[in-house]
């Protein structure tokens, strides 16, 4: 049977998405299953409760652009390396070096 909290309707049709939290050598940690309508940084909290190391950095879309997800990362010493939103009005500086 399916849980209806990972399927919902998008520009591309019924669909779910699968959100994963890697390692530094791109080794999958575990992994959240969301609808597709669901923003994606709505995944990061149950992401980073998985039982593995916290990472000094983390490298995301511009999907997980948001003020608190931030902001949760600088608290937790966790330097954020994503992109800023196209709507952004204040955009964000990124550490492509990093």
């Amino acid at each position: 049977m399916a849980h209806s909290e990972a399927f919902g309707r998008s520009r591309g049709g019924f669909t779910s998405k699968i959100h994963a939290r890697c390692d530094n050598q791109e080794h999958p940690l575990g992994f959240v299953l969301t609808g597709s309508q669901v923003s994606d940084y709505k995944a990061t909290n149950a992401l980073m409760k998985l039982p593995v190391p916290i990472p000094k950095a983390i490298l995301a879309d511009r999907g997980y652009d948001s003020d608190s997800f931030r902001l949760d990362l600088l608290v937790h010493r966790i330097s954020p390396v994503i992109s800023s939103r196209k709507g952004r009005s204040a955009q964000q500086k990124t550490d492509w070096w990093r």
